[in-house]
């Protein structure tokens, strides 16, 4: 009897090891395995999981990224430009043999793939990079491991889960930012609402009334160069014959860009020649703000004056404003004037004067001396809306002008070329992707891309589109700076980097114009992604970072740019703690001095203000010359240090010294 309560017992024991082991998210795995799902809960079957080591990815960061001259990428910088992608491509193969060597798995009906033969050694480490089968378009490549380097050993004996980002089909249409806040409010979803205090929401404005996506909280009166209606203000009580602000256009030089004319808010005088003038004045009977072009050289210009309604602000919250018409067209055009928010008309340089040249010559043909209208292939429309309008839409009309809309919002900016209120501004569909999808499925994660979730290139490659100078491919053959295919559409999210180079730019980036005598840092401004791919911060092997990284996206942050932490080093001493825990000590180490203040900030020398949107931050008057110098405005995202060794001497740039140490230290004082 006492045999057959063994076999029962036996029996029953086997039952239980057999069924307590079929589940391997409750017992150890025997090799590392990952379990991949999306961020909506499923698992992702058919994906091909690749290790991919360290060490290659270190040595694929030693491989330059050249833009050159022209403005294209060097034909090797394009195999090296996505570090993992060009790995498990085989764009690039390094000296351990490459993805042909890499262990890869492929995940089950369960979401699981077994890394069969992954060195489990403390010192060998690798990135997760998940690649969905080919035929699956409700996923993106990445993966949440594929950014941080982890060892095999952290993922011997278990399951560790990989989520993949959703994204939207192809047939999935755009919603608007309303729809979007009206779930993520901090009730059903995380709170994001403070999205519509970012510089991103205040781009395009209907002059003077913000709509109601927009609050200037961070950009009142209060704030002052940040004041986003001190340009507007400057717009004061007038008609159509007297009033308002008058602004001099005069000594024309065909050979600069689009401030050919000079500009002050005085008549220059003898020895200088006046070609226009521009008054800008709000009318004291209708409220408008209006401006009045007058020919100044050509007093018989029929022409003469020409008076236009600015109808809406471009920009005004970070350092400059331009103003738009839509007088009497099928599109929008900028008037010949930009506003800058700490110019002064004292300065002996042109381009740092309270309101400068913009395009004043497609309102001025010099040829003729006579006033005239831009070509319709210069309009708002068809040059810059795509980077700012979220759902662009463009069509060419049958007169040749070219119409832009965006997606309709009730709490949207008024258009004023058909009265319709829409999303003219960057919304939450411009990075997650048209939302129709997302919502008709109650959110949860459904058809929405998760940049959180995308590999170092495809994220970057959505601040990229925008913060590059490309010269793009639309249909119509006018490549302007609009990044469009063939199909007059942007990249969207989630999308490569190879991608977006061969078939949405008819130019990579920036030429030499736009770029320092040493061809490495901007000139000019919205080149922040130029200059970061080029980092050792996107091509490491060991932690890959990304625009959001350090960036706030759905609030300003506490300097406006949408970064915190800046001003104490907190930010950058998160990754940075040895120096963090002793910026003298490393300052120190780097420049052999101990004069440097405790209350140096990382920032100062790490992001050099290289370029310029506005006219740069004045930083006080040097020695007894009476002259007062400035920074420029725009960091270098390079994050070096950038020397005077580094300059040419045709077309030298700021350096740390004079846009940091100058600041406190006088030039003609011993140090």
């Amino acid at each position: 009897m006492w045999r057959s309560w063994v076999y029962v017992a036996l029996a029953a024991t086997s039952v239980f090891l057999l069924f307590g082991c079929s589940d391997s998210d409750n017992a150890p795995a025997i090799q590392p395995t990952v379990k991949v799902t999306d961020t909506a809960g499923n698992v992702v079957e058919g994906a091909t999981v690749f290790a991919i080591p360290a060490a290659d990815v270190t040595e694929i960061s030693a491989q330059p990224i050249t833009l050159q001259a022209d403005g294209d990428y060097a034909p090797a910088s394009m195999n090296v430009d996505e570090p993992l992608e060009d790995l498990v491509n085989g764009n690039f193969t390094p000296t351990s043999g490459g993805v042909a060597n890499y262990v890869t798995a492929v995940t089950d009906a369960s979401g699981k793939a077994v890394l069969k033969g992954l060195s489990t050694a403390a010192s060998d480490k690798f990135f997760i990079y998940v690649a969905p089968d080919t035929a699956d378009s409700s996923h993106l490549p990445g993966g949440s491991l594929c950014r941080n380097a982890v060892t095999g050993a952290s993922l011997n004996n278990k399951v560790t889960a990989v989520e993949l980002s959703t994204t939207p089909s192809a047939t999935a249409t755009y919603i608007g930012s309303s729809a979007c806040l009206s779930c993520h409010d901090g009730t059903d979803a995380p709170d994001k609402s403070g999205v519509m205090q970012t510089a991103h929401k205040h781009g395009i404005m209907n002059i003077g009334s913000p709509s109601g996506l927009q609050d200037l909280t961070r950009f009142d009166a209060n704030d002052g160069i940040y004041n986003y209606m001190a340009g507007v203000d400057m717009f004061t009580a007038g008609d159509i014959t007297s009033g308002g602000t008058t602004v001099y256009f005069y000594d024309y030089d065909a050979t600069r860009g689009f401030d050919k004319f000079q500009t002050q808010m005085t008549d220059p005088g003898v020895g200088h020649t006046v070609y226009a003038t521009v008054r800008l004045y709000k009318d004291s009977t209708t409220n408008k703000y209006m401006m009045q072009i007058t020919n100044v050289l050509n007093a018989t210009d029929p022409a003469s004056p020409t008076t236009i309604e600015a109808v809406m602000t471009y920009g005004g919250g970070v350092y400059k404003q331009r103003y738009l018409a839509a007088d009497g067209s099928d599109s929008l055009h900028m008037l010949p004037l930009q506003y800058q928010a700490s110019g002064d008309d004292s300065s002996g340089d042109r381009t740092r004067k309270q309101y400068r040249d913009y395009h004043m010559d497609r309102w001025y043909d010099v040829a003729t001396d006579t006033l005239t209208l831009p070509n319709d292939d210069k309009s708002f429309d068809i040059n810059c809306a795509a980077c700012h309008y979220n759902g662009y839409q463009v069509v060419q009309n049958t007169n040749g002008t070219f119409t832009a809309t965006a997606v309709a919002d009730p709490n949207g900016t008024i258009n004023p070329l058909n009265g319709q209120a829409e999303e003219m501004n960057v919304g939450c569909e411009t990075c997650h992707g048209p939302g129709s999808e997302h919502q008709a499925a109650g959110g949860n994660g459904v058809a929405i891309v998760n940049p959180n979730n995308l590999s170092v290139s495809r994220v970057t490659m959505i601040c990229g589109r925008c913060h590059s100078r490309p010269e793009g491919n639309n249909s119509f053959g006018t490549h302007t700076d609009q990044p469009l295919n063939t199909s007059n559409e942007m990249l969207r999210p989630g999308g490569s980097r190879a991608d977006y180079l061969a078939n949405y730019t008819f130019r990579d980036d920036a030429n030499s114009g736009s770029m320092w005598g040493d061809g490495l840092h901007s000139k000019s401004h919205h080149q922040q992604y130029t200059d970061f791919i080029k980092t050792v911060k996107y091509r490491n092997g060991s932690a890959l970072k990304t625009c959001v990284d350090c960036h706030e996206i759905h609030a300003p942050g506490t300097d406006r740019h949408q970064l915190s932490g800046t001003s104490d080093n907190t930010l950058c001493a998160g990754c940075h703690p040895t120096q963090g825990a002793d910026i003298q000590a490393h300052m120190e180490a780097k420049t052999g001095t101990t004069a440097m203040p405790a209350t140096t900030m990382c920032i100062q020398c790490h992001f050099t203000k290289n370029a310029k949107s506005g006219a740069g931050d004045p930083v006080g008057k040097v020695g007894a010359s009476g002259t007062t110098y400035r920074h420029n405005d725009i960091s270098s995202h390079l994050l070096d240090v950038p020397t005077k060794a580094d300059t040419s001497t045709t077309n030298a740039m700021p350096v740390p010294y004079t846009n940091t140490c100058g600041s406190c230290h006088s030039l003609s004082a011993p140090l």
